[in-house]
């Protein structure tokens, strides 16, 4: 089984991802279930398509991935996005953003490290 956290600033964008996106908490949900089969620690299965899951960067001591999440009545190409942080059976959510938002994914990837660098 996997553990899921979240970095304090992680938490705060995902708030307002919530107000902007109602289904935003859902999505999340599903996210998480999948993960428990696409990062298990012995036996990890594909279940998310590549189009979607993207690894950004290999660290030391964890990879950062970025996912393109599904939110039901939100079109794919402004659904929020997420960094997120895989180390064992540790997953950690980073960062969040969306299109809509006009975010730079270098900026978002030099957040997500850095990040991941305050938790592990």
């Amino acid at each position: 089984m996997l553990s899921f956290d979240y970095h304090p600033s992680y938490i705060k964008e995902a708030d307002d991802l919530e107000r902007r996106f109602p289904n935003f908490g859902e999505g999340l949900s599903a996210f998480k279930r999948l993960c428990e089969i696409q990062f298990h620690p012995q036996l990890p299965k594909q279940v998310i398509a590549p189009a979607k899951l993207h690894r950004r960067k290999q660290m030391e001591v964890c990879g950062l991935w970025k996912i393109e999440l599904a939110v039901k009545g939100v079109k794919s190409n402004v659904s929020p996005r997420i960094w997120f942080a895989v180390r064992g059976s540790a997953i950690i959510f980073l960062c969040a953003s969306t299109h809509a938002d006009n975010y730079e994914d270098n900026e978002m990837d030099m957040i997500a490290e850095s990040r991941a660098a305050d938790v592990f």
